[in-house]
């Protein structure tokens, strides 16, 4: 969802201007429970002197058709918005098959790939000036049931509360750890029988079906707002980073979920990890799963790593 724009219709912007090397500055500005439209001001002051061209989202999967037709085009693309849009505009240039380069100015409620994998300048404007003209970097991307991410993938008690946090960033003061901590406390307090019976199969080894309270494929080291489930995670190793928990007493789960926070759980009895380049998660019926953000739903998820597929601007 996005507010109308003055500006032309965004497929027609674009065609007006084929091979031009202006970048694409995407802007979502429903990011961040509306907080991005108010960076629309100052990123087209900064934009002045033919330094990018912006266009604004007015509906659900603008971002990648738009980002598609710009690396057709030959240009890069810049996404101002939160994970959601990013993984849009990223999987646009992934269909594209063109190699544009992709800059981002974190605008949403999380922002881990952003502020965590890629070291992005928290302030707006200096991240804009790093996806304009910073260092372009090949960084591994998943793909998952024909669908691309960034940063992470996740079934069981995560995947519920991102669920869960969908309803509540709508209310005040609900941004980033809060959000997630909030989130995580309900789930654990009045659903933690939702967690998942999973069979995982990790390059061909299959572990046997068994509750797990979650398992997590990361190409960056955090997720929901800063938490370490994978600290270690490079997104250039060509590798995903696997963790799983198998479900524990509730109590001990209380215990576990600030160890989490703090990347100090890979050596807790409950704990496997390890990095993997295939894994298949299929649960006995159709489970909650968080990717890049978003809730998708399915019985099996059938995640590979496409080593060094998209190039991204870091400082």
């Amino acid at each position: 969802m996005s507010e109308r724009s003055p500006l032309p219709q965004p497929p027609a912007l674009l065609d007006d201007a084929p091979g031009s090397e202006m970048p694409v500055v995407i802007l979502n500005p429903a990011c961040g429970m509306g907080m991005a439209r108010k960076l629309r001001g100052p990123i087209e002051q900064a934009l002045a002197g033919g330094r990018g061209e912006l266009v604004v989202t007015r509906a659900p999967g603008e971002a990648a058709r738009l980002a598609e037709a710009a690396a057709r085009a030959g240009r890069d693309v810049v996404v101002v918005g939160g994970d959601g849009t990013l993984n849009e505009a990223a999987g646009g240039i992934l269909a594209s098959g063109r190699p544009a380069r992709l800059g981002i100015v974190p605008a949403g409620t999380g922002n881990d790939y952003a502020y965590e994998t890629l070291k992005l300048p928290r302030e707006p404007l200096q991240a804009l000036e790093v996806a304009l003209a910073g260092k372009p970097v090949v960084m591994d991307v998943g793909e998952v049931n024909g669908r691309h991410f960034l940063n992470s993938l996740g079934v069981g008690i995560d995947a519920n509360i991102a669920a869960v946090a969908e309803h509540l960033k709508r209310l005040p003061l609900m941004r980033g750890q809060t959000l997630y901590w909030t989130a995580s406390l309900s789930e654990l307090l009045f659903h933690y029988d939702r967690c998942p019976q999973l069979t995982v199969t990790s390059d061909d080894q299959i572990v046997p079906s068994r509750l797990f309270a979650l398992a997590a494929v990361s190409i960056g080291p955090t997720y929901g707002g800063g938490f370490r489930i994978n600290p270690d995670a490079d997104p250039t190793d060509g590798y995903f980073d696997l963790c799983t928990i198998t479900k524990p007493p509730w109590l001990r789960a209380l215990r576990l979920l600030p160890l989490v926070e703090q990347g100090r759980h890979l050596d807790q009895r409950e704990v496997s990890h390890q990095r993997v380049r295939h894994v298949i998660l299929e649960a006995r019926q159709p489970i909650h799963a968080h990717l890049d953000g978003e809730v998708i739903t399915a019985q099996r998820f059938e995640a590979r790593i496409l080593p060094a597929a998209l190039q991204v601007r870091r400082p």
